[in-house]
C-alpha cells in the first residue's frame, strides 16, 4: 500500500508519499553517477520567502550559508539558484544512442543526468524540509498521481497545493517590492537584504490537516 498524507515541518506543509526512493518512477531513474536519488534531479531555486525562513534561525542562517557556499550557486537579484551534478557528456552519447525510452512522456531527458547538490544517494534531501522549495516540498512524480487521480480526495491536494503556490507567490511579490523600493538586491547588497528580510514580519499560512491518501498499489508493483 502506498500512503500519500501532509507532513509539517516548524509549521511548513510538505507532501509526503510512502513509496519516495522505492518506486519505479521514470523521472526517478538516474544515470549518472549520482546513484539512488529518487526523484532529486531538481536544481532548487530559493525564493525570497525561502531565505526569509531561512534569515530568522541560527540553524536557518547555516543552511542558507550552505546553500551558498555550493560551487554551482548563482545569485540573482530576488532568487538564488543552487545548481548541482550534470553529466553532459553521458548525456550526449544518451540522446545520439537508441536508449531513448519509447512513448515516454518527457521532453526534458537531462534529468536522467542530474542530481540536486543537497540529496545524498540512498537518503534524499539533506536539508529539513521547512527550508526546501515549494517545488521540493509538494512534488508527486507521474506515475504516483495517475494512481491517486481517481480518489475523490487526491483532488482536494491538488487544490490546496494551488492555493499555497498562489499564496507563495504573492508574499514573494510583496517582499520583492519592498526591497526594489529600497534600491536592494541578493545580487549586490546580499548582507543587508538578510538584515532587512529578518527585521520583516514572516507571513504565515494555515495549511489544512488533509487525511491521508492510502492506494493499493499492488497492481503497480507488480505484487
Amino acid at each position: 500500500m502506498t500512503k500519500i498524507y501532509v507532513e509539517f515541518d516548524n509549521n511548513i506543509p510538505r507532501y509526503a508519499c510512502t513509496s519516495c526512493g522505492s518506486c519505479d518512477s521514470l523521472i526517478g531513474k538516474s544515470l549518472c553517477k549520482v546513484k539512488n536519488r529518487g526523484c532529486c534531479w531538481y536544481f532548487p531555486k530559493f525564493t525570497l520567502i525561502d531565505i526569509q525562513r531561512m534569515s530568522k534561525t541560527t540553524d536557518g542562517l547555516k543552511a542558507l550559508n550552505r546553500i551558498i557556499n555550493n560551487p554551482g550557486t548563482q545569485i540573482y537579484n530576488y532568487y538564488i539558484h543552487a545548481k548541482g551534478f550534470f553529466d553532459e557528456a553521458e548525456y550526449k552519447r544518451y540522446m545520439e544512442s537508441d536508449m531513448l525510452p519509447v512513448g515516454d512522456y518527457l521532453e526534458d531527458h537531462t534529468i536522467f543526468f542530474r542530481g540536486c547538490p543537497f540529496v545524498k544517494p540512498g537518503k534524499g534531501c539533506t536539508l529539513p524540509p521547512r527550508y526546501r522549495t515549494f517545488v521540493c516540498n509538494f512534488f508527486i512524480c507521474k506515475e504516483i498521481s495517475e494512481m491517486a487521480k481517481s480518489h475523490e480526495l487526491f483532488h482536494r491536494y491538488e487544490e490546496e497545493r494551488l492555493r499555497y503556490s498562489r499564496w507563495l507567490d504573492w508574499e514573494n511579490e510583496n517582499l520583492r517590492h519592498i526591497l526594489s523600493q529600497e534600491n536592494l538586491t541578493l545580487q549586490s547588497n546580499f548582507t543587508e537584504v538578510i538584515k532587512e528580510l529578518q527585521e520583516l514580519e514572516l507571513s504565515q499560512y494555515e495549511f489544512p490537516c488533509l487525511e491521508p491518501i492510502v492506494l493499493d498499489d499492488s497492481w503497480y508493483r507488480g505484487a
